[in-house]
């Protein structure tokens, strides 16, 4: 049955998609999306309020299919729109720019011009091998299927546009994966990176870290990156005595925040324990951004998240306890790991929290390490990536 609605619904939208492309933009309409049009965060998020803010020529417009994100942009005074209501469908077809951060579906995929794309991103340089380059889960098209989205361009994404970067190492990649020319890639800084210079953020959960801060508690945040685009299990990752973790914490007075990967946010109830809090969208708006630079410690396995959190010169502890298992079965790395990860492996939860300890007594552990793999990851470390892409992505034609 659900084939034969996606059927129905591509060939309705196969006419309403190229309509869409002989309808004349209007110069300063730009639409905003990310996650598939289910959450309000990452790089697009960062550019729109600051568009929204700080330039006057520009109409910023969100998309959104999220009931939590339309309540919240509607509440800070930003436009925004359902994806497939009338607006959505309206604006989108006489956008100038449209700016996602995963995929097309971001957006309102049925109406857009890819011309007119900016892939904004949804992490820093990647680890894992992406679209095109990753040979693992991205099964190789054939002839029919070429052909099939030719006609059908809104059933996947190629980039004709142009993609943003925050290093040279990642313009490498981008070019790579999205099978892009140089000129399509963008060195200007990630947007939600302007976040670790300024103090303006906020969240539910923000002041009680605050709190045990003040009184003197490490704090530390755990992030797993997926496993097989949300389908993988992540329990195993999670197979120990949690009660005997949370007293080792205790022991150690740290607290750990556990922030599971959006796909796999919603799938999982694990428990809270004194020690151990398992962060929920509400706590955090649905951006981890808002709360990032106020840990002490970086825990991750195969996350890029690692790149950001070099900025604050902060440790990080890596966590590859199924890094085997890992490469075969879900994502290969495009660099050797050891060479981009400036901290200790460890490879059980005993380990880490032996690591966890030698910080806390001396946090300038592996700080070298850490310095040379920000230099080579951050070519800029200051707050203004979002300048930097406006000006980039305005002055392209003007």
């Amino acid at each position: 049955m659900k084939i034969f609605k996606t059927i129905f619904i591509s060939i309705i939208m196969f006419f309403v998609y190229w309509f869409s492309q002989l309808v004349p933009k209007k110069k300063g309409i730009w639409i905003f999306g990310a996650w598939k049009g289910k959450k309000y965060g990452d790089n697009s998020k960062y550019l729109f309020e600051y568009i929204n803010k700080h330039v006057t020529e520009i109409r910023p417009i969100w998309l959104t299919r999220n009931q939590q994100a339309f309540d919240l942009i509607k509440s800070k005074g930003y436009e925004v729109y359902r994806t497939y209501s009338f607006s959505g469908f309206l604006f989108s077809i006489i956008a100038e720019k449209i700016f996602i951060s995963v995929a097309i579906k971001d957006v309102n995929r049925y109406t857009v011009n890819s011309k007119n794309v900016i892939m904004m991103w949804h992490g820093s340089t990647p680890i894992k091998k992406i679209v095109n380059d990753d040979t693992i889960t991205r099964k190789k098209q054939l002839l029919i299927e070429k052909l099939l989205y030719l006609l059908f361009p809104f059933l996947g994404f190629r980039l004709r546009g142009l993609a943003i970067s925050g290093s040279e190492e990642a313009s490498r990649i981008f070019k790579s994966a999205f099978r892009a020319k140089e000129k399509q890639i963008l060195l200007t800084g990630f947007p939600r990176n302007d976040t670790f210079f300024k103090n303006d953020q906020s969240a539910p959960i923000l002041e009680e870290i605050k709190l045990l801060k003040r009184n003197n508690t490490y704090t530390a945040i755990y992030m797993p990156t997926h496993r097989k685009e949300g389908s993988g299990e992540i329990s195993d990752l999670f197979n120990i005595d949690l009660k005997k973790i949370n007293q080792s914490l205790k022991n150690l007075n740290t607290k750990l925040y556990v922030k599971l990967h959006y796909y796999h946010l919603n799938k999982h109830n694990f428990r809270n324990y004194s020690h151990i809090y398992f962060i929920t969208d509400n706590d955090i708006i649905q951006d981890i951004y808002t709360i990032l630079t106020e840990f002490d410690l970086l825990i991750t396995d195969y996350s890029s998240v690692h790149f950001d959190f070099l900025l604050t010169n902060k440790p990080i502890i890596f966590a590859p306890f199924d890094k085997e298992k890992y490469l075969m079965e879900d994502r290969e790395f495009y660099y050797n790991y050891n060479d981009v990860t400036p901290g200790p492996k460890a490879s059980n939860w005993s380990e880490l929290l032996v690591y966890i300890e030698k910080f806390i007594q001396n946090p300038k552990l592996y700080d070298k390490e850490r310095l040379n793999v920000m230099r080579r990851f951050n070519k800029y470390t200051d707050s203004n990536n979002c300048q930097r892409v406006f000006s980039a992505i305005y002055n392209e034609k003007n």
